[in-house]
């Protein structure tokens, strides 16, 4: 196995899947969902390298990606927002959301007015698209987890 393709190997084993396993043990936890999106979405970078070499155009994987996994798009959305705050509008690849301040947790309910709160086990981490649609981020990240554990652990592009 070429070395660079180890190094995906390595972070996806030693990084990535633990860091999801963290968010996926615990549904509510923002912070840990956000990490999980971003250590899902930096594979790319590895498995650019590894596959492709250090010429690799990075737009072109994420696309196809996207075809794989429509849910990666929504994964990247989140991690770019969770590190740049405020997402502008991209003609490559169109942005599903537009600021980190969609990503969310339902109020509990003691926190919430009467008749909107939800009972603790029920409050996952949601994320509002600019549509308006909702989409539960535990289970864009489990898709993108599968995609990226069949791709690493069989090495194929």
């Amino acid at each position: 196995m070429p070395d660079n393709l180890t190094r995906a190997t390595n972070f996806f084993t030693f990084t990535v899947k633990p860091t999801v396993d963290e968010f996926l043990n615990d549904l509510g936890n923002v912070r840990r969902g956000r990490l999980a999106c971003i250590v899902l979405y930096h594979v790319a970078d590895y498995w650019a390298l590894g596959v492709h070499g250090k010429d690799s155009p990075i737009t072109s994987l994420h696309k196809e990606l996207i075809l794989e996994c429509p849910e990666f798009n929504l994964v990247r959305d989140v991690a770019d927002a969770s590190k740049h705050a405020q997402l502008f509008k991209q003609k490559a690849i169109p942005r599903m959301l537009s600021s980190s301040e969609q990503v969310t947790r339902p109020l509990g309910i003691f926190q919430a007015p009467f008749g909107e709160g939800v009972f603790s086990e029920a409050s996952i981490v949601m994320v509002t698209l600019d549509d308006g649609a909702t989409h539960p981020l535990p289970d864009a990240v489990r898709s993108v987890l599968s995609m990226w554990e069949r791709k690493v652990y069989t090495h194929k592009s």
